[in-house]
């Protein structure tokens, strides 16, 4: 079942990865409804990590499971502010520390990296 866990983050983060690209090509079309739907979108994909590990946390060793529970609410709870403020700049820079490279893992990608070491 762990395999099916990370199978199913990398899929949120891929579809995030996918929808931040789509946003850019509609703010350079000029199209800030659909920039705006697109990272509407992003923010529920965070909001629904918590329900999409539940399932995979009777099959992880307790630390783990409490661990993964823990860092999915925290990615939930950030877009939680995010949409309950509206602000795009804040649901934008979800997954970006400051010091952040074009090209490097986002939070969530690096939170899978290690989750999968540890799955291993």
């Amino acid at each position: 079942m762990s395999r099916q866990l990370l199978d199913d983050l990398r899929q949120a983060a891929e579809r995030i990865r996918q929808v931040e690209s789509e946003a850019r090509t509609a703010i350079d079309g000029g199209d800030e409804a659909r920039y705006r739907q697109l990272y509407a979108e992003k923010v529920d994909i965070l909001l629904g990590l918590p329900d999409l590990v539940e399932p995979h946390l009777a099959d992880l060793p307790e630390p783990l499971a409490d661990r993964l529970a823990h860092e999915v609410e925290g990615f939930a709870a950030r877009a939680g502010s995010a949409k309950s403020l509206n602000s795009i700049f804040y649901m934008y820079a979800l997954l970006y520390p400051d010091d952040y490279r074009e090209g490097d893992p986002n939070d969530l990608e690096r939170f899978i990296d290690r989750l999968e070491s540890r799955i291993k």
